[in-house]
């Protein structure tokens, strides 16, 4: 007889389907959620010199005409990291360039480079190319506005080592893809930043500045990346303009942010190879290191300047680097899409005000004016400019190539008065039509625009992509990326038509335009459907006849030859003291590549000569200024007219000298002993036309 305590046969076996069936959803329902929070990453590094022509190049930022290349200070360079799932084709590159912008040309040009190799690997959607936006480089490289007399010159040679270079740095990224591990954290930068617009940005809804600790976004996000337990650099994003270089600098440099990455990879290592440190841009539009905010910089100079606000934000990031511990886990996932800015409807969701219109691109008045907190400028410009002038407008109408505004565009782009009509053109001066894009990895979202977004407009871009999609816990201001369309101020800062609002390009409307496409694209990747996307932009590749970079041969120093040396250094230099020495040489300019170096300090360690420092390192300097006549031109063109009927570039046959001068400031930990400075250069020789390479050395000095 069957005890009251035993259950049944017929019981048991239903106990054990139901177990099996719970276990079974049990499992299934942690697999759903182990594909949600997949940890399982591939990383690889990459980084390549993309240094700019050193001399004679019209530098880009203060749009200053006087303000050309003579020489290096720290070099450019290209960090790129890739980003994958382990488990598919998914991935993500993030490249962070030593420019002042990138142009959607350039974007295209190194997805054509990379599809040499990699196929469709890497697209529109999952490469982000963005600048730190040095005002302290050179351009040359945009072919917008090139043939006219709003642009500079288009030089080849510079255009395709920068896509080669930046090519070069994703494809080392994607070669060195491994399993690795993410960590991510976020905290304040202290001393770098302050708000160089406070009239402007105090236009903003009190009730949505009081949400707000500060009127500047301190905050800086960064990613950490260990492969086998070891670090393999770092990536972050924050927002401060490098404007620590004034508009005086003629030497190229990566200015505060490119000191920051230069200390880090100094100070760290990585037994897994070259540890890259990338110190992005965000949303900076309206943030100065200029922390008087009356163009003195935290320095006595502004080299000094560009140390101390570089050397607080690799302060800042060491701190967040080494107390990082959250691992970033998740899907990878993005959305692109190309919007037309030039009639783009914006909903009252986003503007307030009902249904409202971008429109064509135009600069107002205060563009011309520069910042005032930074400097640059025109001095008959100044901020705030919001009434039309008969002077300011006959001028225009005489010296600018554009149409004048239409009143329908002026209506448009109300209260600001319009100075150029840059969308008027035919083809447009600047691009309509805009990439923006919305990524994601793990719980990071990255918000990807071509402007310079001021604080608010970060601000509330962060909010619409955090609301739309769940699970996101930090945001990022990627800007500068894919293409260069001016400033992005709020409707509110535009009232008051400061610079950053003289600069946004599509109207008053531009900032909720940027907003609700940015939400839109979000939304999209949030439900997994594809973004719409306007027709891609034109592609001005090939419009633009290219100026010659080199001359035809250099003319000898009277009196002397290449390498020799024209001022010696001293032959005993005490630690702390600046070590000079100048040599005859010819235009640096010639055979150009990005990564040829020019002055090297060394140390003689038994019959050998060690390197210990050189261009590209914080205490070298080297300088080039050309010295006696000016260039022979020859009569004849050297090609046919140009694509819009500008004449031809006159061959230079005939250049002088250049003057190469390496300063070298002996740091205080420097190693007693003896040393000498070393210059290699180039001439073209007058015989043949051929290159000759050759290596100026001073005298052996001691550091004592």
């Amino acid at each position: 007889m069957q005890s009251a305590r035993s259950p049944s046969r017929a019981s048991l076996s239903i106990r054990c389907i139901t177990f099996v069936v719970l276990a079974a959803l049990v499992l299934l329902n942690s697999s759903a959620l182990a594909d949600e929070s997949k940890t399982g990453y591939l990383v690889g590094r990459g980084i390549a010199d993309i240094t700019g022509p050193c001399v004679g190049m019209k530098m880009l930022g203060y749009v200053r005409p006087d303000q050309i290349t003579a020489g290096i200070h720290l070099r450019q360079w290209s960090r790129a990291f890739v980003i994958a799932e382990a488990d598919s084709q998914r991935r993500l590159a993030i490249v962070t360039t030593d420019l002042q912008s990138v142009t959607h040309s350039l974007f295209l040009s190194v997805l054509d480079k990379l599809r040499e190799s990699q196929g469709d690997v890497y697209g529109n959607d999952n490469v982000v190319i963005a600048a730190t936006h040095t005002h302290a480089v050179p351009g040359g490289y945009w072919q917008y506005g090139a043939d006219t007399a709003l642009g500079s010159p288009f030089y080849q040679e510079h255009y395709d080592a920068l896509v080669l270079g930046i090519a070069a740095s994703i494809l080392a990224a994607h070669r060195d893809l491994r399993p690795a591990r993410i960590l991510v954290a976020e905290g304040p930068v202290e001393g770098v930043g302050a708000q160089r617009s406070a009239t402007a940005y105090l236009q903003n809804p009190a009730e949505e500045r009081n949400r707000h600790a500060s009127d500047i976004d301190a905050e800086m996000t960064l990613l950490r990346f260990e492969v086998d337990g070891q670090a393999i650099g770092m990536l972050n994003w924050h927002a401060v303009h490098p404007t620590s270089m004034t508009f005086h600098n003629h030497l190229i440099s990566g200015d505060n942010k490119g000191y920051a990455a230069y200390e880090f990879e100094r100070t760290h290592k990585s037994a897994a190879g070259r540890f890259v440190a990338a110190f992005a841009q965000s949303n900076g539009g309206d943030v100065t290191p200029n922390l008087s905010l009356d163009r003195r910089r935290a320095g006595r100079n502004e080299f000094r300047s560009t140390r101390i606000i570089g050397e607080r934000q690799a302060a800042a990031a060491r701190r967040l680097y080494d107390s990082a511990n959250e691992e970033i886990t998740g899907r990878i996932a993005y959305r692109q899409s190309y919007v037309d800015f030039s009639k783009l409807t914006v909903s009252d969701a986003f503007t307030h005000s009902g249904q409202q219109q971008t429109g064509p691109a135009a600069y107002g008045y205060s563009f011309a004016a520069g910042s005032t907190e930074d400097g640059g400028g025109q001095p008959l410009f100044k901020e705030g400019m919001l009434r039309r002038d008969p002077i300011i407008e006959g001028l225009a109408k005489v010296l600018s190539p554009l149409p004048p505004a239409s009143e329908e565009l002026r209506r448009m782009h109300k209260p600001k008065p319009i100075l150029l009509a840059l969308g008027a053109a035919d083809p447009p001066v600047l691009p309509q039509v805009l990439p923006l894009g919305v990524a994601r990895i793990g719980q990071l979202a990255l918000v990807i625009g071509p402007g310079e977004f001021t604080t608010m407009s970060g601000r509330r871009f962060r909010d619409s992509v955090r609301q739309a999609l769940p699970g996101v816990k930090y945001v990022a201001i990627a800007g500068y990326a894919n293409d260069y369309a001016g400033y992005v101020a709020t409707r509110e800062e535009y009232e008051v038509q400061h610079y950053e609002g003289a600069a946004t390009l599509y109207g008053p409307w531009t900032q909720a335009a940027y907003q609700q496409e940015f939400a839109r694209l979000a939304a999209d990747l949030a439900a997994d459907r594809p973004s719409d996307t306007d027709h891609p932009p034109r592609d001005v590749r090939g419009t633009v006849r290219p100026t010659p970079l080199e001359t035809a041969f250099d003319r000898a120093p009277s009196g002397a030859n290449f390498a020799d040396v024209v001022q010696d250094v001293e032959s005993v230099c005490d630690r702390g003291a600046r070590a000079t020495a100048s040599f005859w040489t010819g235009n640096p300019n010639n055979g150009y590549r990005a990564d040829r170096r020019f002055a090297f300090v060394q140390r003689q360690e038994g019959e050998r000569w060690k390197e210990v420092a050189g261009d590209g390192d914080w205490e070298v300097k080297c300088r080039f200024v050309q010295s006696g006549a000016a260039p022979v031109v020859s009569a004849k063109p050297t090609g046919a007219t140009a694509p819009h009927g500008k004449p031809p570039v006159a061959r230079v046959d005939g250049q002088s000298p250049y003057q190469a001068t390496i300063e070298w400031e002996i740091p205080d930990d420097a190693q007693a002993g003896t040393y000498r400075i070393v210059h290699r250069g180039t001439y073209k020789a007058e015989a043949d036309s051929r290159l000759r390479e050759f290596e100026a050395r001073s005298r052996s000095f001691q550091v004592q």
